[in-house]
């Protein structure tokens, strides 16, 4: 016969806990003895837990329920995709805080080559629904083609890179962020040798090992960490920062999808804070990427 557990050992503890919650209680009342209402709980919470153990090995998966989240496209086909129809408006109000928003990011240096028109985040940041904060200027600016036909919004994504949070990240994907930091550091970090491998450490959990090594500025940096296969290692940003020469710094908005990521001069998290009001209760909040305490890695 074949075992029912087989590829999901992860449902045994499960099984286990909940003959014991309902199996004890029963065991009581076989014999007589009345249960108090803890007991009839236990008994109901593990009966709970041997149904939802069942339909896992039935292959029943949970319908997801929906979280609100910025709207997304469809997957980028051949053709470019553009909106048809009247685009979303957005209040005068809004446009006012927008444009402000924009004015403090850019007198900071987040933008590059170029400042984007405020006007050609309209609809995008109107679409989102949300209030106006930078994480509605920069998704607005990754998307505004959508609504502009022509507009290239890579003209003012020169120093700022999103380093997602939700999708997987294989050695390759770990190594075209090493390399965006190098790039955002705009010379201050030359890296040579680069070496990323990893190692499963988990297959039920998805934890794997990530192993990085390179010289950055001459000097041998070995970088490892154990972290899900779906989030990218939390410790490579400060570790790759702590190279960084006074002048310039990483600094980093997170986000529901991630983290943007961007060089700045020293100072100019403050100020953009400052100006647009932004505290740790904010929805975002710009920081530094502190660096790794020498060694650390």
């Amino acid at each position: 016969m074949r075992n029912p557990f087989r590829g999901r050992p992860d449902l045994i503890p499960a099984l286990i806990g909940s003959i014991a919650f309902a199996g004890i209680p029963l065991a009581l009342l076989a014999d007589g003895v009345k249960l108090d209402w803890i007991a009839w709980l236990s008994m109901v919470f593990g009966l709970v837990g041997l149904i939802a153990v069942g339909a896992q090995l039935m292959g029943y998966q949970p319908r997801q329920r929906p979280v609100k989240s910025r709207p997304r496209r469809s997957a980028p086909s051949s053709k470019p995709v553009h909106r048809k129809g009247p685009l979303p408006e957005l209040s005068a109000g809004k446009q006012a805080q927008l444009r402000r928003v924009v004015r403090a990011m850019a007198d900071a240096g987040v933008f590059a080559p170029q400042t984007p028109d405020p006007a050609m985040l309209y609809a995008g940041a109107a679409e989102m629904g949300w209030s106006i904060q930078p994480d509605v200027v920069l998704f607005a600016l990754m998307e505004a083609d959508y609504y502009h036909p022509g507009f290239d919004p890579a003209a003012g994504l020169g120093n700022i890179v999103l380093h997602d949070m939700q999708v997987e990240t294989p050695a390759e994907r770990i190594e075209a962020m090493i390399r965006d930091l190098e790039r955002l550091s705009a010379g201050a970090l030359a890296i040579a040798d680069l070496a990323v491998t990893q190692d499963i450490v988990d297959p039920a959990a998805r934890t794997v090992r990530t192993t990085a090594s390179m010289t950055i500025n001459g000097e041998l940096l070995h970088f490892a960490e154990e972290h899900p296969f779906k989030y990218f290692p939390l410790g490579l940003h400060p570790a790759i920062a702590a190279h960084l020469p006074p002048h310039i710094r990483f600094a980093t908005l997170w986000v529901d999808q991630g983290a943007f990521v961007t060089a700045l001069a020293p100072g100019a998290v403050e100020a953009m804070n400052t100006k647009l009001r932004l505290t740790e209760n904010s929805r975002c909040i710009w920081d530094w990427i502190e660096p790794a305490p020498s060694g650390a890695a």
